[in-house]
């Protein structure tokens, strides 16, 4: 089928053309469910000429060049249009354009009578033979059986349903191949669309997992680093610990060192002032109460140490032993004196 193209400068009559052709075309797409519509529109170019400003010498050419059909076809169409009611041809258009064709054939009576009874329940070969014997074509069948020979009207018109015959069943192939199209999107919008959600949810899946595993690894992370931390604070801790037990261990032995040496100067000095100097055991026994004296007042202050540590009880227990120490002592000197 030519596409028209109107160039810059038409007449008003090839604008006018123009326009009729493309309703023509329009309609002609759509003719399964608007013959009405189409038949008038051929029928209003044929009796305008109009084609003719479309540079076609017929309107058979017209049709067959510009909209795609057969002349024949064509005016089976404005055949319909002329002949049938427009509520008969609405009401049965979805019977194709071969038998509303053929209806035109029958009386008015007739027309409303077979299409009554179900148009698009019958073939097209069930509505000829029926036409037939409403028109009492049986006679005229036997008239050509001894010789006579039938109008040449006639066999036209046998040809003219041929090719609508032929039309329709191109039309209806065009309308199943627009059907299984329409179904073939159809489904592949579907497969589509359940492709997308079938993406979509595997990845959201693969995106949980990935979070779900970097928030594991984060918290192991974490929990070591924790754990290392603790270990550290420990150790910090116990060094310190450590660090401040030697220098109070230190300062301990220091202390202890003083206080020898402030006993045996003590000793010296309590010698001299007993005038024992040369007396050895004198100076020997001066030593030893010194010592004696350093040593407890030492276990009490060990004590307190341990109270302000928070070893009470402890230390509770160490005075008591030097308390029974020195209560022994002193009972056993007493002994001596009586």
């Amino acid at each position: 089928m030519e596409q028209l193209t109107i160039i810059a400068g038409a007449t008003p009559a090839q604008q006018e053309a123009a326009a009729m052709h493309f309703e023509i075309v329009e309609a002609a797409k759509g003719a399964v469910n608007s013959l009405l519509d189409l038949g008038r529109k051929l029928k209003r170019m044929r009796d305008s000429g109009r084609f003719k400003d479309l540079g076609f010498e017929t309107f058979g050419a017209y049709t067959e060049a510009a909209v795609g059909i057969k002349q024949r076809q064509a005016y089976s169409y404005i055949q319909v249009v002329e002949t049938l009611p427009a509520r008969l041809i609405e009401e049965n258009a979805a019977s194709g354009i071969t038998k509303l064709a053929l209806l035109c054939k029958l009386s008015p009576a007739d027309r409303e009578e077979v299409a009554g009874e179900g148009l698009a329940e019958i073939t097209v070969a069930e509505l000829q033979k029926l036409i037939e014997e409403k028109n009492g074509l049986a006679e005229q069948l036997s008239m050509l059986e001894s010789g006579t020979t039938a109008p040449a009207a006639e066999a036209q018109a046998e040809e003219v349903d041929l090719d609508a015959i032929r039309a329709e069943a191109a039309a209806q192939a065009r309308e199943e191949e627009q059907r299984r199209h329409a179904e073939a999107l159809e489904r592949a919008k579907q497969e589509q669309d359940e492709a997308v959600a079938a993406a979509r949810r595997e990845a959201e899946a693969e995106a949980k997992k990935r979070i779900r595993e970097a928030t594991e690894k984060a918290q192991e992370q974490a929990r070591k680093t924790a754990v290392q931390q603790i270990a550290e604070e420990r150790e910090k801790a116990a060094s310190q610990a450590r660090a401040q037990q030697e220098a109070a261990d230190r300062a301990a032995l220091e202390e202890a060192r003083r206080r020898e040496a402030e006993a045996m100067q003590r000793a010296e000095e309590t010698a001299k002032q007993l005038q024992l100097a040369s007396d050895k055991d004198s100076a020997r026994f001066a030593l030893l109460f010194d010592d004696l004296q350093a040593k407890a007042t030492a276990m009490v202050e060990l004590a307190e140490e341990m109270r302000a540590k928070g070893k009470a009880e402890q230390a509770e227990k160490f005075m008591g032993a030097l308390k029974r120490a020195l209560e022994a002592l002193r009972e056993s000197l007493e002994g001596e004196d009586e």
